[in-house]
């Protein structure tokens, strides 16, 4: 009689199939994963150098609001003012809204605050809102200047602004909301 042995070392194709199977739905898994890590790291990365930039900007806007001696005119996008570094030339700071940068200009013509001005040097871009209020008392602001006989130049201490940068995705990052700068009260050279 012949000897029939059965030989069960190896897999079945049924079994490569299923380990094919599985080891594919483990590798999409993590591949998925490792694509969110990715995209959060560039979230956080470009996120961090647009706060950084703004932080720049608020520290200049501040130095530059710090610094007036005198208001010419002011709206809730733009300030044209003389400066105790240079009391004979007026300073603008202005936004022209939607993706237009925030501007600093020097010499400015910009007496008349009810329209917009042009040129100057960047002081940020990817802005997406600038806004400024003229203050007598915390609780007594005003978003033009002058207005009525309480908001006068030797009325306003201190002017509020707002600045919100676009992030990553255009994601609104807020670094001055609002900030306070007492006017004439400059620090530093």
């Amino acid at each position: 009689m012949m000897n029939k042995r059965n030989n069960n070392k190896g897999f079945t194709l049924l079994e490569i199939i299923m380990s094919i199977v599985i080891i594919t739905i483990i590798g999409v898994i993590s591949g998925r994963g490792l694509l969110e890590i990715a995209q959060g790291y560039s979230l956080s990365r470009k996120n961090a150098t647009v706060t950084q930039q703004g932080q720049i900007t608020a520290a200049r806007l501040k130095k530059e609001l710090s610094s007036i001696k005198s208001i010419t005119c002011g709206g809730a996008n733009i300030i044209t003012y003389k400066s105790s570094r240079n009391e004979s030339e007026d300073v603008t700071i202005y936004w022209a809204g939607g993706n237009n940068p925030l501007m600093l200009k020097m010499a400015s013509d910009c007496t008349v605050c009810t329209s917009s001005c042009a040129d100057g040097d960047k002081l940020a871009e990817k802005v997406s809102d600038f806004t400024l209020s003229y203050c007598t008392t915390t609780a007594n602001c005003s978003a033009t200047f002058p207005n009525s006989p309480n908001f006068t130049p030797a009325s306003i201490s201190f002017v509020k602004f707002t600045l919100k940068l676009k992030g990553y995705n255009d994601t609104p990052i807020s670094i001055a909301d609002p900030d306070i700068v007492f006017l004439n009260q400059e620090s530093g050279s």
